[in-house]
């Protein structure tokens, strides 16, 4: 495809008049070069070329203390004595340079967005080029253009108000629900990453869908990203948390006798999860993950796991690396979108071989920038599954270990399991209660944990 006349012209969108007055301004009045520099954040912000050599000049003036006046960019400008003088005579008065100056930057972007434009619409032509990738660059050159628009100056006193009020407010605030575990770590802050990780069967899985559970029951919008299980499997976990008398290993084997029991269930469901709980088994690649999440804008994101993450067939980077990038794309757009984001991870097998199978940060050295770009990070160990003979709690203690606290302290929280039902208590105690409401116990290798 190329580019035709009408795309020519769309290209040659400028005001010679605007750009006119702003140089004339600038050469009037130097002062001006500080109303307007902000609305010129590059060179070609000109259409003219002969304008952009006249800026250069300003700009260079500017940067050595000198002057600006015809005659020291004339010497920089191989002599446009003439021509500046026009400008000046062009321009009544300075008062409306910042409008001038707008509409520069204005006519500035049209240019960028129709050739940006006209690049996608060549990819998309292209049947070979994802769709998925194609919708991601639409909205990466929308952005993009957003955040070339002239920005608000520095407000200091603002800032203060902003932060007072996060100081005596819960708003930036997300609790998990689980109470050992926040009385460590305070909860999850708005714009930042928080790691749970685990080897598998050591229920990295279940106490993020009881996190996710609680979060949505407190009134919070979450979506989670279920690349390891299929929805329904864990629409299950739920139906087992929100049940009396159903356990999971029932649910999964269609045993269930009391049909009753599991309508109640899914009418609490229905009720307190609707447009709060969102999730997604069929997105592989991470543009459809951040598309979704774009489009719900929701308080926390969970994805489990973020090993899962499919790449492009000729991306041949090793997984660390992939993974490190996937992280540091996920920073960005949890400060961007200004939500909480919970990111499920493998460890390697190192703890495997060792004695002590308490999990160590050395543990993630598989898992790229993931220690890095979290600021906390939690490891779900579960003893009964490595040595269920010593087992401090028995089968109904979890421990969540939070190896890294950027803002605050570390140390281990022991949290109440129940596999059966796949709930998660504050205390060893009320799980053990759990199980006579709960039924008949079933296997633990029917827990996806």
């Amino acid at each position: 495809m190329t580019t035709d006349t009408k795309d020519l012209k769309a290209l040659a969108i400028h005001s010679e008049e605007s750009e006119q007055a702003v140089l004339g301004s600038v050469l009037i009045d130097e002062n001006c070069f500080d109303l307007v520099k902000d609305f010129i954040p590059d060179t070609d912000v000109f259409y003219s070329l002969k304008h952009q050599e006249i800026w250069k000049a300003i700009c260079s003036l500017k940067k050595e203390d000198i002057p600006v006046d015809i005659v020291n960019v004339s010497t920089k400008t191989d002599g446009m004595v003439y021509y500046l003088t026009g400008l000046i005579e062009k321009v009544p008065t300075t008062a409306n340079v910042i409008s001038y100056a707008r509409q520069m930057n204005a006519d500035w972007l049209r240019r960028r967005l129709v050739q940006q434009s006209h690049e996608i619409a060549v990819k998309a032509s292209d049947n070979k080029n994802d769709i998925n990738t194609l919708l991601v660059d639409v909205h990466d050159t929308a952005s993009s253009l957003i955040n070339l628009e002239p920005g608000q100056k520095f407000d200091l006193d603002s800032l203060l108000v902003d932060t007072k009020d996060s100081l005596f407010s819960q708003r930036n605030l997300t609790t998990t629900g689980l109470a050992s575990l926040d009385n460590i770590i305070s909860g999850m802050t708005k714009g930042e990453i928080t790691i749970f990780a685990g080897r598998p069967g050591n229920a990295k899985t279940t106490t993020v869908a009881n996190i996710a559970r609680n979060l949505v029951l407190s009134g919070k919008k979450v979506v989670m990203f279920n690349r390891e299980m299929p929805n329904t499997e864990m629409m299950k976990k739920f139906i087992a948390m929100e049940s009396e008398g159903v356990t999971y290993h029932m649910l999964r084997h269609n045993a269930v006798t009391n049909k009753d029991m599991i309508e109640k269930s899914l009418q609490v469901i229905k009720e307190k999860y609707t447009d709060k709980l969102f999730m997604f088994d069929n997105i592989r690649n991470l543009e459809g993950t951040f598309r979704e999440i774009r489009r719900i804008k929701p308080d926390v994101v969970i994805d489990d796991h973020i090993g899962l993450i499919e790449y492009p067939s000729n991306d041949m980077r090793d997984l660390r690396l992939k993974i490190g990038d996937t992280s540091r794309k996920y920073k960005w757009l949890c400060k961007a979108e200004e939500m909480s984001v919970i990111l499920v991870s493998q460890l390697n097998r190192n703890i495997e071989y060792r004695t002590e199978r308490i999990p160590k940060l050395s543990d993630l050295a598989e898992s790229g920038n993931l220690e890095q770009d979290a600021e906390i990070v939690a490891f779900t160990h579960y003893p009964w599954t490595v040595d269920f003979e010593n087992a401090r709690n028995g089968r109904f203690g979890l421990d969540i270990v939070v190896a890294k606290n950027r803002y605050g302290s570390t140390g281990k929280a022991t949290v109440g399991f129940s596999p059966d039902t796949c709930t998660l208590y504050d205390s060893v105690e009320e799980a053990e209660m759990s199980v006579s409401e709960a039924g008949t116990p079933g296997s633990l290798n029917d827990i996806p944990f």
